[in-house]
C-alpha cells in the first residue's frame, strides 16, 4: 500500500553488472599492490565475489521466493525517508540525528512513501532505515545495487578482522579465509540489507581495533574511532552483541598480561584477581550503560529473555523449526543450567536429520562439518591441551570465549532454527578460527615430540608468525634446547 509492486527491473541487473566490474578493477589494483608483503591478498577477490554472490542470491530468494521480508521492508522505508530528504532536508537530518516519534512519520505522505511504521518507531529497526536510505541516495532507489553496495561496504570489517588473524598465525591464511570469508551461513545473512549484515561487520571491526590499539599500537587515533563507531552501531542495533562482546574483549586484553608471567605461583595469585576484574569491570560497565542498553538492560536482561525465548518457540507462529531448550522459571539459575543444550543448539543444530527443507538442508551440512572441526581439533589436541590453548593464547581466549558465550545467548534466547542461523554468524568465524589454530598448534607439538624437543606454549601466546613452518618451529626449539648447556657452561 506505500510502495506499490515492486520488482528488479532490467536496468538493476545492467547496472549491477556494472558496479561489479568497477569494483572488481579497484580490488584488483589493491590486491596487486599489496599482495607481496601480505600474501592472504590472494583471497581478497575471491572474498569480495562471495559476499556479492551471497547478497545477490539472498535477492532472488527473498524476492521471487520469500515475496518479501524484512529486508525489503527496511529497503523502501529507506527509499522513503530518501525521498523525504528530496522534499524537506531539514526534516530528514532531523530524523537521521534519531528523530523517529510517531509526529515525525506523519510528515510522509503518498509522495515520498512512507516506512512501515513498526520498524520506524523502533529505535534498532530506524537504525537500519538511516543507513538504507544512504544507500538508497547513491543507487537509483535499486533493491539490487544498494545490496551489492552492502555486501561491498561489510566486506571491509570482516577483511580486516580476517587480516588480523592472520597476522597471528600466517600459515593459516587459507584455513582462517574458510572461517571468516567463505561460510555459507555468514555469507547469505552477512551480505544483505539486514540488521546482521551491520553488526558482524562491527564485531569484526571491533576486534581489529582492538588489536591494533591494544597490542599493535598502531593508528591509535584512528582505530579508538573505529572501535567507537563500532560500538555504536552493535548498541544502536542489537546491543546484547555488544554485552557478549565486551568481557570477552577484557579477558583478552587482561589475561595477555597474565598469560606472560612465567612464576606459577604469581599467576596463581594474579589470575583470580583478572577473573574478578574482568567480570566486575564487565558488570560496571553494562550496568552503566543501561539506558543505552534498553530493553537488554541488565536490570531487565533477565524478563526479556524469558520472554522472547517464548516468544520463538511458539510453533503455530514460527512453524516445526524449534527446538526445545527447557522451561525457564524467571531465575538466573535455570538458564545457567541450560547452558550445553543452548550452545550444543547454536553450534551444531539443526542436525541433518532435523531438516525438513532445502534451506535447512543447507544450515544441516554446514553444521555437520562444523562438528566435525570441533571433534577433530578435540581429539587431535585431546581435552587438555585444548584447553590450555584457549587459556595461553589471548587471541585464542577471546575468540573461543565470544563464541561461546555468544552461542549460550543465542541458543537460550532463539529456540527457533530459522532465526538461529541468522543471529548466530557473529560467532561462526571465530569458532571456527580456534579449532584451526588449535589443531594447527597440535600438531607443532607432535613434530617436537617426535624429536624430543619441549613445546612450551608461552613462546606461541603471540601467535606462530615468528615462524615460518612446522620445520622452521622444530629448528628453532633445537637451536634453544642446543645453546642451553652452552649458556650454562659459560
Amino acid at each position: 500500500m506505500y510502495h506499490g509492486e515492486v520488482d528488479i527491473m532490467y536496468w538493476e541487473w545492467i547496472l549491477g553488472v556494472l558496479y561489479v566490474c568497477l569494483i572488481y578493477v579497484w580490488f584488483a589494483r589493491r590486491k596487486r599492490s599489496m599482495i607481496k608483503q601480505a600474501p592472504e591478498y590472494r583471497f581478497y577477490i575471491w572474498g569480495l565475489f562471495a559476499k556479492l554472490v551471497g547478497g545477490v542470491a539472498f535477492c532472488l530468494i527473498y524476492f521471487y521466493y520469500y515475496r518479501g521480508g524484512d529486508t525489503t521492508m527496511y529497503f523502501y522505508s529507506g527509499v522513503a525517508m530518501r525521498n523525504l530528504a528530496l522534499q524537506d532536508p531539514l526534516e530528514y537530518l532531523s530524523q537521521m540525528f534519531g528523530d523517529n516519534s510517531l509526529q515525525a512519520h506523519s510528515v510522509y505522505t503518498m509522495r515520498t512513501g512512507k516506512p512501515f511504521q513498526y520498524m520506524f518507531l523502533d529505535d534498532r529497526t530506524f537504525t537500519v532505515l538511516r543507513i538504507t536510505s544512504l544507500l538508497a541516495m547513491v543507487t537509483f532507489n535499486s533493491y539490487l545495487i544498494s545490496t551489492l553496495l552492502m555486501a561491498s561496504l561489510s566486506f571491509f570489517g570482516v577483511w580486516a578482522c580476517y587480516r588480523t588473524f592472520v597476522s597471528y598465525f600466517p600459515q593459516l591464511a587459507g584455513p582462517l579465509a574458510t572461517g571468516f570469508l567463505f561460510m555459507p551461513s555468514s555469507v547469505f545473512w552477512g551480505s544483505a540489507i539486514l540488521k546482521d549484515t551491520i553488526t558482524f561487520s562491527a564485531v569484526c571491526w571491533w576486534v581489529h581495533a582492538v588489536d591494533e590499539v591494544f597490542f599493535k599500537r598502531r593508528r591509535v587515533v584512528a582505530k579508538l574511532i573505529v572501535m567507537a563507531l563500532s560500538g555504536i552501531f552493535m548498541i544502536a542495533i542489537k546491543p546484547y552483541i555488544f554485552m557478549v562482546l565486551l568481557p570477552a574483549t577484557l579477558a583478552w586484553v587482561m589475561f595477555f598480561r597474565v598469560s606472560a608471567i612465567r612464576s606459577s605461583l604469581i599467576k596463581f595469585v594474579v589470575l583470580p584477581v583478572s577473573l574478578v576484574t574482568v567480570v566486575g569491570g564487565s558488570l560496571f560497565i553494562l550496568d552503566r550503560m543501561g539506558d543505552s542498553l534498553g530493553k537488554f538492560a541488565l536490570d531487565g536482561a533477565l524478563e526479556s529473555l524469558t520472554v522472547t525465548q517464548k516468544d520463538l518457540s511458539n510453533k503455530e507462529a514460527y512453524s516445526e523449526n524449534s527446538f526445545d531448550v527447557g522451561e525457564l522459571d524467571g531465575t538466573w539459575l535455570s538458564v545457567v543450567s541450560k547452558f550445553h543444550v543452548a550452545v550444543n543448539a547454536t553450534l551444531f543444530r539443526p542436525y541433518i536429520w532435523e531438516c525438513n527443507n532445502f534451506a535447512m538442508y543447507l544450515s544441516g551440512l554446514e553444521n555437520t562439518w562444523v562438528l566435525a572441526m570441533a571433534l577433530l581439533a578435540l581429539l587431535r589436541a585431546g581435552p587438555r591441551f585444548f584447553l590450555r590453548c584457549i587459556g595461553g593464547v589471548p587471541i585464542l581466549l577471546m575468540a573461543a570465549g565470544f563464541a561461546l558465550l555468544f552461542a549460550f545467548v543465542c541458543g537460550i534466547s532463539t529456540p527457533n532454527f530459522g532465526a538461529l542461523v541468522r543471529f548466530k554468524i557473529p560467532m561462526v568465524p571465530f569458532f571456527i578460527s580456534t579449532m584451526f589454530i588449535i589443531v594447527y598448534l597440535a600438531r607443532i607439538k607432535r613434530a617436537l615430540k617426535r624429536r624430543n624437543l619441549r613445546f612450551d606454549l608461552r613462546e606461541f601466546r603471540m601467535g606462530t608468525g615468528h615462524v615460518k613452518d612446522i620445520v622452521d618451529a622444530v629448528g628453532q626449539a633445537r637451536d634453544r634446547r642446543d645453546s642451553a648447556p652452552a649458556a650454562a657452561s659459560a
